[in-house]
């Protein structure tokens, strides 16, 4: 249990329960299954007609009035500010793609919200999630599309894709450079796109462990193309240092953010931290003051002309007891475990 003085949570914050009038589109068959790697990667497959219905169901009503969602705090353990060297797997760099509508060099200087419209790079790449979770309640988070071979992957946290208990998220779309228009219209650029696999580690899809806080969706075809070779995806790398120059991207919506501007935070590593003690290794702290909603926004690193890395995402703050602070953000490290999951989501197709 969590010390009363202490409270820790994820960038995904209020629950808000839909009313008894509402009906929730079906999931369809979608059940958690182990990766041929073992126990260590959990994934759901979402059937056509579940899909189907969750594009439908997100309503721009709807879509204005999902909020962040509020999980189960873990044990807050100990930070540091003692670079630690990267694990002992090898460094794996997978090149990100500009995508058929190309790339213009773009990029904010400032943690501040991005100009629009956000069909830029790297605006356009970065996505806002929408999900219901099991249980009830429309939420949402952030996310990036990545590329890999299969030119069908975004990046976010595990706890955009899994409630951390078991249970994956339902009626999952990602919507690329959305409100790209105008603050407050909620507009979709490019489309919604729905989900057909879910992936985390079951660290953190059984146990909640932060360390492992890691998740892939792999999105529907759109109009007969795949979101990268449309639209282009972020690379990402596995086992590099830890001392980096971040971008972190995402939308956040907690006050005193609305959910509707993509905002970017620079900064390099701070600290690490140990969030509990299940296994992983420990995460990293940066500089940068987004709230809920912001969860699963890609950390880039090596960005040039509006492409670089996925190195890590935002997951958490602290933000009650000693290390409380409205301007620090932590993000798990990607190691081998987050390779595994990587490679294991490709080949889904």
């Amino acid at each position: 249990m969590v010390k009363s003085r202490i409270r820790f949570i994820l960038l995904v914050m209020c629950t808000v329960a839909l009313s008894a009038s509402e009906v929730m589109a079906t999931s369809g068959a979608s059940t958690a299954t182990p990766a041929a790697t073992g126990s260590r990667i959990a994934s759901t497959t979402i059937e056509k007609a579940a899909a189907s219905n969750a594009a439908s169901y997100w309503t721009r009503e709807r879509m204005a009035n999902a909020k962040p969602v509020k999980l189960r705090a873990p044990t807050a353990g100990s930070s540091t500010t003692a670079a630690t060297a990267a694990s002992t797997g090898p460094r794996v760099s997978v090149a990100p793609a500009t995508g058929a509508l190309g790339g213009n060099g773009a990029v904010a200087q400032a943690a501040a919200a991005l100009a629009r419209p956000y069909t830029n790079l790297p605006d356009r790449l970065n996505v806002k999630i929408f999900f219901s979770q099991a249980s009830g309640g429309n939420f949402v988070c952030s996310g990036t599309i990545a590329n890999s071979t299969t030119k069908r992957m975004v990046s976010t946290a595990g706890h955009c894709v899994s409630n951390g208990a078991g249970a994956f998220h339902r009626n999952v779309v990602v919507v690329p450079g959305y409100s790209s228009r105008c603050d407050g219209c909620g507009d979709a650029p490019y489309g919604r796109w729905t989900a057909r696999e879910l992936t985390t580690l079951t660290e953190w899809h059984s146990f909640s462990n932060f360390k492992q806080d890691v998740g892939y969706i792999i999105v529907n075809d759109r109009n007969g193309q795949r979101i990268v070779n449309r639209l282009g995806g972020q690379g990402s790398r596995f086992n590099v240092s830890r001392d980096q120059q971040f971008r972190a991207y995402g939308y956040p919506q907690a006050s005193p953010f609305n959910g509707f501007n993509q905002y970017v935070c620079p900064s390099k590593r701070l600290a690490n931290d140990t969030p509990g003690s299940r296994p992983g290794p420990q995460t990293m702290r940066i500089s940068c003051n987004m709230t809920g909603g912001s969860s699963g926004g890609g950390w880039l690193i090596a960005e040039s002309g509006g492409l670089g890395f996925v190195n890590s995402v935002n997951s958490y703050k602290y933000v009650s007891g000693p290390k409380a602070n409205a301007n620090h953000m932590y993000g798990p490290y990607f190691d081998n475990e987050a390779l595994d999951l990587f490679n294991f989501t490709v080949g889904l197709g």
